[in-house]
């Protein structure tokens, strides 16, 4: 992994904890739902297909990697989930992830760690890994999601942004003015063979079909099937 980069990353999550949130609250306000809905639908999009994907999660282990504001995390919980852990750097996203377990009354079945994913030494396992909106800003995505892999029973869901000529730019100019750091694209046959060199098994790659570029990577991970 790159420091720099890293920091760079985690500093912008730090400071943009409440706007980044603000995308998923659809409740605050009628603008806010409309604005979010058409605007940022492939984040919606990502949302669905993710749940979709995880199917019945009653009883289940959920490990949330990049857990943000707690979104997935709480929603994995109050969809039965037995125990969900959502990991992130940013000390402001676990302040809101606690806050929304809490108004979702699932805190007893949530638990949030502030730390690297890459180097935290549990080894524990869970039927289900989630990564989204993670692999954006990953330098070495490979190693990143062998972990996942390594921990994981059943399914890994993660999500790819693609490659688009004016997105990309836009979006790559945006976070250099910024300071928000560099964010990365991938092609599909770049997901399956990330996919393949982590370990994955039986993978699907899923078109966000409402941005026409992202990607949602479903595989089993190294204890699949056992």
């Amino acid at each position: 992994m790159n420091p720099s980069h890293d920091e760079t990353v985690r500093r912008r999550f730090e400071r943009d904890a409440e706007s980044f949130d603000a995308i998923y609250r659809v409740e605050r306000s009628w603008f806010s739902r409309r604005f979010n809905r058409i605007f940022r639908k492939a984040i919606f999009e990502r949302y669905e297909i993710t749940f979709a994907e995880a199917g019945d999660v009653t009883d289940k282990t959920v490990l949330d990697v990049g857990c943000g504001s707690g979104v997935y995390s709480a929603d994995f919980a109050r969809r039965g989930a037995r125990r969900v852990v959502g990991v992130d750097f940013s000390a402001n996203m676990l302040a809101l992830a606690a806050q929304e377990a809490a108004a979702q009354e699932v805190a007893d079945r949530c638990e949030f760690r502030r730390e690297d994913f890459m180097t935290s030494a549990s080894d524990e396992s869970f039927d289900i890994s989630v990564a989204m909106g993670v692999f954006d800003y990953l330098s070495e995505p490979v190693p990143f999601l062998r972990k996942m892999a390594l921990q994981t029973n059943a399914k890994v869901i993660a999500s790819f942004p693609g490659h688009s000529v004016v997105r990309e730019r836009l979006r790559t100019l945006r976070y250099r003015l910024s300071g928000k750091g560099r964010v990365f694209f991938y092609r599909q046959a770049d997901i399956a063979r990330i996919a393949a060199e982590a370990g994955l098994r039986e993978v699907r790659i899923i078109p966000i079909l409402s941005s026409g570029t992202g990607y949602i990577l479903v595989g089993e991970g190294r204890h699949g099937g056992q």
